[in-house]
């Protein structure tokens, strides 16, 4: 299921017995196994972590097996990177369920190590341990991908009010693109403002705020659309430093909300384009992004994705690094002649 079915469930109070989150967004995977884990430590069970390279296949399962000392229900919380086997995976799920309590709590996260692709791959082979037949047990997963603003504003809102910070919501959306569109960073920024009694304003997150540095990633790649000379511009940001792992996602939402802008006008007009970006931006923006999404062919964007795609996994293997962003400009230039 995704991550609307999982907000209803759990709005409704449904149980859930055991649960894999896994996904394109690793933020919302810790997230959901937070909340989840505190519905069972309510409940009264005892914590048994298993982080990363810690994970103990039989002692997780010991867990199930052998029950609490003091009589407690089990709560056994795993986070892996690592695929971990479909037999000792059924073996946990179905200790669970013959021991009628306990909860399982199994985050998987991508290694630095690993593609998309092959992150994937090992999820597919991890999902079938909380097939869909395990649902009327209480037993499901979830795939998360990344939040759009609507999804994102509330946990925003969640974590303003947690934070005790008085923030209007046009500046939480701020602080979500400011960090293009990243919603852990966005939390991770808000955290900050913490320490202000006073209502934060829009001067003071246009003095304090920190992002990828956005404009200019906008700038060099609207120069390339408009087949100007971006080299300056690509050299200033070089040199103010930059995180290659975002910056590979910046430039792959740039190009794919264009996507999204071109598709939704192909099939309905250029009417309502916010929904289409799951925000309503100024008039002078939202025109700019229209005027570009509509000169790039549907081939070329083809391209262009395979480009970004190519340059994330060599990201992923240690090819070409620091090198990937004027690599992927050169042949986005020559894909757009």
């Amino acid at each position: 299921m995704y991550k609307k079915e999982l907000d209803t469930k759990l709005a409704k109070n449904i149980p859930i017995r055991a649960i894999f989150l896994y996904g394109a967004d690793a933020f919302l995977i810790g997230y959901y196994g937070e909340k989840i884990a505190k519905i069972a430590l309510d409940r009264g069970c005892e914590k048994n972590s298993f982080h990363f390279n810690a994970f103990d296949f039989q002692n997780a399962l010991n867990c199930f097996l052998q029950g609490s000392l003091f009589g407690n229900e089990a709560l056994v919380w795993i986070k892996v990177d690592k695929k971990i086997p479909k037999k000792q995976l059924d073996s946990l799920v179905e200790a669970l369920l013959k021991n009628g309590n306990g909860t399982l709590i199994l985050e998987f996260y991508q290694a630095e190590n690993k593609t998309s692709v092959e992150y994937m791959a090992d999820a597919r082979t991890m999902v079938g341990s909380f097939g869909a037949s395990l649902a009327k047990h209480g037993v499901f997963e979830v795939r998360f991908f990344v939040p759009n603003l609507y999804e994102a504003m509330p946990i925003l809102q969640e974590y303003a009010r947690e934070l005790q910070i008085k923030i209007p919501d046009f500046l939480l959306h701020k602080i979500f693109e400011q960090q293009n569109l990243d919603l852990g960073l966005s939390i991770a920024e808000l955290r900050k403002y913490g320490i202000f009694e006073q209502e934060i304003t829009a001067e003071m997150i246009e003095s304090l705020g920190y992002g990828l540095g956005s404009v200019e990633v906008d700038e060099i790649l609207e120069l390339l659309l408009l087949k100007k000379p971006y080299f300056m511009k690509l050299s200033q940001f070089i040199e103010q430093g930059f995180d290659e792992n975002q910056l590979v996602r910046a430039v792959q939402k740039y190009f794919f909300t264009l996507f999204l802008l071109t598709s939704h006008i192909r099939l309905k007009g250029d009417s309502n384009l916010s929904e289409a970006l799951g925000y309503n931006p100024p008039k002078a923006i939202l025109d700019r992004k229209k005027a570009f999404a509509t000169t790039i062919k549907e081939t070329q964007y083809e391209s262009i994705f395979f480009v970004l795609n190519t340059w994330r996994e060599e990201l992923f293997k240690g090819i070409n690094r620091g090198n990937g962003f004027l690599s992927a400009l050169i042949k986005i230039q020559a894909i757009l002649r």
